[in-house]
């Protein structure tokens, strides 16, 4: 049992030390081409109050060429008298005639937007800095670079849960981030991107028909992305913060939503990720069935937790730092242990329930 375990350990640790680490490693070169035109496209549903702290901070923005087109899923009668109220020719309101969901009043303002740059967000997020256009366009460092994929870390509150999501959202980001590295983009939030309009245009037809109302951020990567195509923006100047969920349950609601278009992910990174979290599971399970059972004594099992836990460390320190979350990291050993069950919960409950609407 202990040499089937370690061997489970060691195939999942090849996730750090073939995939993560590039993202540890990972030195970005700034573009010294001129500044870009860009176009922020915010699709909302009731939340006039984030809307109003976002555009606030882009009005302060140290950028020139850029617009903000709002697309309310509502109607929202205070939204359009806000947006009316501000006299900025740069913000423009649109309606959502459909009332459709995210996905397509994503889709509608993407549509209208006047720029050839799209970076699009949340209407719970604020920029970090007061340079995120520059750090995004930044990171466009090639002819061939089409979509840059952001990071957006979530706010711990007080609560645990809050403290647990924060690290999660730092987790994921190591994964997606270090993927696109390896020349395997897979994924993006919608929180935080930056795409070519025409490259999303062409590939409108193929987002719009999966049947699901969100996650046309991860439906345009696995849509377009490539590894010359692609590439990641982790300066701390463009990173897009929101609030991590206070409660459990919020949590689990959000995540079973967000993993809806993983069914229509290609099946390499279907592979690719099934083996990741089932290798997260299987050890777990194991190592409690095995003390529990009396095959493993419960210092073995704590010396191969030990183990497994301080070698993924080594490489998350160097992550989590750059992606502003080194006080998360302290979370590790606690949220190792319970992502393994939590991810199966939102496997459950995705399988088991109607994913509700976004708000």
């Amino acid at each position: 049992m202990l040499y089937f375990l370690l061997s489970l350990i060691a195939l999942r640790l090849s996730y750090w030390y073939l995939f993560f680490i590039r993202l540890a490693l990972y030195r970005p070169v700034a573009s010294t081409s001129k500044e870009k035109a860009i176009s922020l496209v915010v699709a909302v549903k009731n939340n006039l109050s984030g809307i109003q702290k976002l555009v606030t901070k882009i009005q302060k923005q140290n950028y020139e060429q850029w617009e903000m087109i709002i697309v309310d899923d509502g109607p929202d009668p205070t939204l359009n008298s806000y947006i009316s109220t501000l006299q900025d020719p740069r913000i423009r309101y649109q309606l959502n005639d459909g009332n459709e969901g995210k996905k397509h009043a994503l889709i509608s303002g993407i549509r209208a937007a006047k720029y050839t740059w799209i970076a699009v967000t949340d209407s719970d997020c604020e920029p970090a800095s007061l340079k995120y256009f520059d750090a995004m366009q930044a990171s466009l460092t090639s002819a061939n670079h089409q979509i840059v994929l952001g990071f957006a870390p979530l706010k711990a509150g007080k609560s645990m849960a809050s403290k647990l999501a924060s690290y999660e959202a730092a987790y994921v980001g190591m994964q997606y981030l270090s993927y696109a590295l390896a020349g395997l983009p897979y994924m993006g939030v919608g929180r935080n991107m930056l795409f070519d309009k025409e490259s999303y245009l062409s590939n409108v037809e193929e987002i719009s028909n999966v049947p699901v109302i969100s996650g046309d951020d991860d439906l345009f990567v696995q849509a377009a992305a490539n590894a010359k195509n692609t590439t990641i923006c982790i300066h701390p100047y463009s990173f897009c913060v929101s609030n991590a969920p206070q409660t459990l349950g919020e949590w689990l609601r959000q995540r079973s939503r967000q993993i809806a278009t993983a069914p229509h992910y290609q099946k390499k990174h279907q592979w690719l990720l099934a083996v990741f979290g089932g290798l997260h599971l299987m050890i777990y399970f194991l190592l409690l069935l095995s003390t529990v059972c009396g095959a493993l004594q419960v210092k073995e099992a704590l010396a191969c937790w030990m183990i497994m836990v301080g070698l993924m460390s080594l490489v998350q320190y160097p992550v989590f730092r750059k992606l502003g979350s080194i006080k998360a990291l302290l979370w590790t050993p606690v949220a190792d242990i319970f992502l393994a069950g939590f991810y199966l919960m939102v496997a459950i409950r995705f399988k088991t329930k109607k994913v509700q609407t976004w708000k």
